[in-house]
Order: structure tokens, then C-alpha cells, then sequence
């Protein structure tokens, strides 16, 4: 494989970056390692629109942010059209942090000549460095690996992901009351999702040992399995906002920045809390990835693993008890 020199790329950068919230927020590392090659140039990065917001809250100073409307409600944006727009920045190279080989034929059409991406699905023809992948690489080396490998090495290490929180316009009451926030999900996490009984003896066990008040996070699908939690809270007078659907992105992440506490299962939230450093805890059942290549690398963080034997993946996370989530945050809470 050829080495990239830095010192030739004189256009603007382009970087495709993949569909989902923890992921994009795992590739931050990456992007800064980029940015440190080229301080001077645009990175353009290709988000879906409801990531837009969440990427105003990286450190990265030369980032440039380009609506990717082809999943779009409204207004979508064909193939064809995305490219013809992006053939206009006249992009130097382009980094694809996504897997799928119309990423590929995207950059091909919009006539980038410099493509970096992982040898898969078909799509090595179009790309002008292909890298294998290894599976047992962290998703966060995955990405830096397309950055450092192809521009010979420089790095020996990358920085853990990080999202700049901004003051929440009503404050939360600072008092000795514990703020903690959750977020389970609901049906449509699938097999992710941790059960309405087995959540609301999460809230009743610590409401037991501490004067907290829960913060309950989630969007619009996530309502009606969030309002029968509450419901049930409200019988049992525990103190708990529900705020799921009410909040942006980008305002969800300044809430999970001033709980005491965040527990979560594996997903988007569990990502935000490492990334402004809230103590969480990660209730991990059967995800959508090996655990091994998306766990954060996090220090304030205790994750509770499943123990089950059963066959029916909806019911492999119903072996994580809430006692054993209560132990793993009275942990942090200590620390």
C-alpha cells in the first residue's frame, strides 16, 4: 500500500462517517488524529442530520459538517445528487468510516481519486487503499487504523473520545440529592432492551439506600415504555423525570453531564456518558456488536455482563439483576 504525504494533500478532506450514535462518537479519536495531520484544512465530515448537532460538540476546531440527506424524512437526497454536490469541494481524500460499498461508489462518483477504506463488501476496486480488517480490533483502533496506517504510522496512540457539554439553560437543583439517569430503551432496542419490572427495582433499590431523583432518557419510541416505568414509579413515590422525546441531542448530552450517575444499556447514551465523563454503569445483554470492540475505554465506568444460558436472545439480559447494578454504582459513586 502506497503512503499518503500529508505535505501533498492541499484540498479538503472528506470523511464518511457511519449511521449510528456510539459510532460516530467512536470515530472522534480519529478525527483528531487527522486533524493533527492536517491543522490547516477542512475535514469535511458526511452526518446524518440528527448528528449534525452532536458533532458541534467535539473539540476538533477545523471540522466542517455536511448534511448526508439520503436517509432523510424530508427532502432526500439522491446518490447521484450527493455526489454532484460534493464533486464541487473538490476533496483531496476521503476517509470512509462506514462499510458499505455505496460509500464507495459515492466517493467514486463525486471523483475523489485518494479513498481510504476497509476491504469489504465488494467495494476494493473502488477504493485506492484498502485495508483488511481485523474483527478483534476496538471499533475506536478500527477507526484510527485508517488514518494512522495509511499516512505511515505516526501515531502511537490516540485520546479517548471526548464531547464538550454546555450549561443546560434550567439548572438541575444542587443539593445532596443524587442525580441519576437512565436510559433502558424500549421495544425497539430489541434484545437490548431491559425489561419495565426488572428496571423499576433498579429505582426502588436505590430510592431504598439514597435520596436521589431519576432522570429518564429516551426519544419518541421509547415514550410509551418509559411512561409505564414512571407510572409505576409514581405508585411506589419515587422522584423521576421523564424526558424522553423532550430533548435534543445535543441537550441530552448536556443532561447526562451533570448526573451524579448514568446507567444504560449498551448504546448511544452509554457513549455520551464516557464521552463528558459521567460515572456509568453498562447493563449489557445481547448487542448488535461483539462487546469487546465497542466498550468504552473509560475509567469511571463499571459494566455488568450477562450471565444467561437461555437461548431466546430477549431474555439474555434479564440475567443482570438490579442488585448487582446498584453494587456496580455504589461502586462509582464511592470512587
Amino acid at each position: 500500500m502506497k503512503i499518503i504525504n500529508n505535505k501533498k494533500i492541499i484540498g479538503p478532506i472528506l470523511i464518511v462517517l457511519p449511521k449510528f450514535i456510539g459510532d460516530v462518537i467512536n470515530t472522534l479519536p480519529a478525527l483528531e488524529l487527522l486533524s493533527k495531520l492536517y491543522p490547516k484544512q477542512s475535514i469535511c465530515v458526511l452526518a446524518r442530520p440528527y448528528l449534525c448537532e452532536l458533532l458541534e460538540k467535539t473539540t476538533i476546531s477545523n471540522l466542517q459538517i455536511i448534511e448526508d440527506k439520503r436517509d432523510a424524512a424530508f427532502q432526500k437526497q439522491s446518490l447521484l445528487s450527493l455526489a454532484k454536490y460534493l464533486k464541487f469541494y473538490n476533496f483531496s481524500l476521503a476517509i470512509l468510516f462506514r462499510g458499505s460499498l455505496r460509500e464507495a461508489i459515492l466517493c467514486r462518483l463525486a471523483r475523489i481519486k485518494l479513498t481510504v477504506g476497509y476491504a469489504q463488501n465488494l467495494r476494493s476496486g473502488l477504493l485506492s487503499h484498502a485495508l483488511k480488517l481485523n474483527p478483534c480490533h476496538h471499533y475506536i483502533h478500527r477507526y484510527c487504523r485508517l488514518v494512522n496506517d495509511t499516512h505511515g504510522q505516526p501515531f502511537n496512540d490516540y485520546s479517548l473520545p471526548t464531547l464538550v457539554p454546555s450549561p443546560l439553560e434550567k439548572a438541575l437543583p444542587s443539593n445532596s440529592i443524587l442525580k441519576i439517569g437512565l436510559y433502558f430503551g424500549g421495544e425497539n432496542k430489541g434484545s437490548r432492551h431491559y425489561p419495565i419490572g426488572l428496571s423499576q427495582q433498579i429505582l426502588t433499590q436505590y430510592a431504598d439506600q439514597f435520596p436521589c431523583h431519576f432522570y429518564l432518557f429516551g426519544d419518541k419510541t421509547e415514550s410509551t415504555d418509559n411512561a409505564r416505568l414512571q407510572q409505576r414509579c409514581t405508585d411506589k413515590s419515587i422522584q423521576l423525570t421523564d424526558l424522553s422525546g423532550a430533548t435534543t441531542l445535543p441537550v441530552l448530552i448536556d443532561y447526562i453531564a451533570v448526573m451524579d450517575l448514568m446507567i444504560s444499556i449498551d448504546s448511544g447514551p452509554m457513549h455520551m456518558a464516557c464521552a463528558v465523563n459521567t460515572p456509568c454503569v453498562a447493563l449489557v445483554g445481547f448487542g448488535t456488536s461483539a462487546w469487546s470492540s465497542v466498550e468504552p475505554k473509560n475509567n469511571a465506568f463499571e459494566v455488568i455482563r450477562n450471565t444467561s444460558k437461555s437461548l431466546i436472545e430477549a431474555n439474555i439480559i434479564t440475567s443482570i439483576t438490579p442488585k448487582s447494578v446498584v453494587i456496580a454504582g455504589k461502586k462509582l459513586l464511592e470512587r
